[in-house]
This record gives structure tokens, sequence and C-alpha cells, in this order.
């Protein structure tokens, strides 16, 4: 049961990463002259920074990243998330710990969608929004990579037989 749901969910997160780097490699970055969305920025950016991104977007591209951040993103985080979590969900307590940061980070990145959005809705962004987008960037990043290292860690004990002992 468990490898069936882990196996859904790691298609379901490929079909919408694939589908989403399409739509921003075909409909919204050539728009833009190349220039990467803020979410792209794994350091963070300032409104300065995301400037030539967010003036290059017509009607047409703005519509489509915001279809991507407002469904598509959505889809593949949660799935992402679920596969983390499921691909952890195995040996020790550890699991416990690798669903708890699959889970962070997929809150940590719903709501760096919704500031995104409210980056661009807003006629001129101000550095407000700006910085709550670019805090929960950088937020978003960490956790994912966090999560990512303790169900190395977690997936390496396993293998090894660690857990055999507990």
């Amino acid at each position: 049961m468990i490898a069936r749901a882990r196996r859904l969910a790691g298609w379901v997160a490929l079909a919408a990463y694939l589908w989403m780097g399409a739509v921003l490699y075909l409909r919204v970055l050539p728009v833009t002259g190349w220039h990467w969305p803020p979410d792209f920025h794994l350091t963070g950016y300032d409104a300065q920074s995301i400037a030539p991104f967010l003036a290059g977007l017509d009607q047409s591209a703005k519509d489509a990243y915001t279809r991507v951040l407002a469904v598509h993103d959505r889809v593949f985080i949660v799935a992402l998330a679920l596969w983390l979590a499921l691909v952890g969900w195995r040996g020790s307590s550890l699991r416990f710990v690798v669903a708890g940061l699959a889970l962070l980070y997929a809150g940590i990145d719903l709501a760096e969608n919704a500031a995104l959005l409210d980056v661009l809705q807003a006629g001129v962004p101000t550095s407000a929004s700006v910085g709550a987008a670019h805090h929960l960037t950088m937020a978003k990043f960490a956790a994912l990579y966090l999560c990512v290292l303790v169900l190395i860690v977690h997936l390496r004990r396993t293998a090894r037989g660690v857990y055999d002992s507990d």
C-alpha cells in the first residue's frame, strides 16, 4: 500500500514538475528575456533584482505564471512532500522527523506561492511584500534541503540495518 502510494506521489510530482517547466520555458521565460522567476533564486532576492522579470511579463505570460503558482506548483508541492514522507516511512522513529520536515517544506512553499501571487497582483510590488516572499523562498529551500538530508541519513541507516537492534 505504501509502495503504491509512494509511486503514485512520485509520478504526480514528476508530471507536475515537467508541466511547470514546459509552461515556464515555453511561455514565460522567453517573454521576460530569460530572467528567472523569483522562486528560482536560491539565495533570495529584492524588488530591484526581480524587477526585470516582472517588467517583462505581458498579460499572457503573467496569466501563465499565475496559473503555475496557483495550480500546478501546488500539486507539485503536495505530491513531492507526500513522496518524501512516504520514502522515509520505514525503520525507526526518524520517519516522523522526515514526515514532519516534508510537511514543514510544503507549508513554507505554499506560503511562498501565496506571497508571490500577492507580488504579481500588485501593480508595483512593495518592499514588504517582496521581503516576505524573499524570506519564504530561502526558507523553502532550507527546509527542502534539510528534509532531503535527513531522508538520506535515514535511508542509509535503514539500509545498513542500524535499526535492527532498536
